[in-house]
């Protein structure tokens, strides 16, 4: 299990077409598929508030995108992780 703290509103869910993949810090990310580079394809899905385009949005208080940000420790297991 990934085990790592940010907001309680980040969707680590199989949903998406996006791939979850690691940050350095050992946060997860998604990366997407994109058309071509002036779209994000390092993003985070919120439940509140859909895509988010950098991979280090909400990962804690300081890159909170909304007021809304609450700490939560998320358990992403390793088998939906790409590596």
């Amino acid at each position: 299990m990934a085990k790592f703290t940010a907001c309680e509103q980040l969707d680590f869910s199989d949903n998406y077409t996006a791939k979850k993949q690691l940050l350095a810090t050992d946060q997860v990310f998604w990366l997407r598929k994109v058309i071509d580079s002036s779209y994000p394809a390092m993003v985070q899905f919120c439940k509140k508030r859909g895509r988010q385009n950098g991979p280090k949005c909400c990962l804690c208080n300081e890159d909170a995108m909304c007021p809304d940000y609450k700490d939560f420790e998320h358990d992403v297991d390793d088998n939906s992780i790409e590596r």
